[in-house]
């Protein structure tokens, strides 16, 4: 991942220590740092053994801070999001390259099919901090909703993702 605040410069936005995420909203005290040190901690802490749950969580979290990830963020991510949550496609550590690769193929032929980041605060009513101290079956269970909260609030954009998605199923789950 690239560093938060370089990216986030790049784009002309400064990053807020203070107060709730001002991107997702999440009760925080410490902003979008500290939003990122909760979703650094988890990941490290509770994340990481089952895959699915990894790529899950990731994507909710960089759909919902567009701002301080690349250009291709959100359609990387929400494609990823319409393969697990719709197609039910199991995903492993092998495959985000090959995702990439679609990806990249499709940015060539249509170049302006960004989609773009939804409205501050518009990105889901669920944040990473409605996972901070849940026991583990609560856990996985409010990983998944926090989710497909996040996979619905870019509904207007699922078509892109599908054609990517379907485009990424049939060369590489057939």
């Amino acid at each position: 991942m690239q560093n938060i605040e370089r990216q986030a410069q790049k784009k002309g936005v400064k990053l807020k220590a203070y107060g709730q995420c001002q991107f997702c909203g999440s009760n925080t005290a410490g902003g979008v740092i500290e939003c990122f040190d909760i979703f650094n901690h988890i990941a490290s802490h509770f994340v990481g053994g089952n895959g699915l749950s990894q790529f899950i969580y990731t994507d909710a979290h960089c759909l919902q801070h567009s701002e301080v990830h690349g250009r291709w963020n959100n359609n990387l991510h929400l494609t990823r999001q319409y393969l697990i949550l719709e197609r039910n496609i199991e995903w492993e550590y092998s495959k985000p390259p090959l995702l990439s690769d679609m990806m990249d193929k499709y940015k060539l032929s249509h170049p302006d099919a960004l989609i773009p980041a939804l409205p501050v605060l518009e990105r889901g009513n669920l944040t990473v901090t409605d996972l901070v101290g849940l026991k583990q079956d609560e856990f996985e269970s409010m990983l998944l909703t926090w989710a497909i909260d996040v996979y619905h609030a870019y509904n207007q954009f699922h078509a892109i993702a599908k054609i990517v998605g379907d485009l990424y199923i049939n060369k590489y789950e057939r």
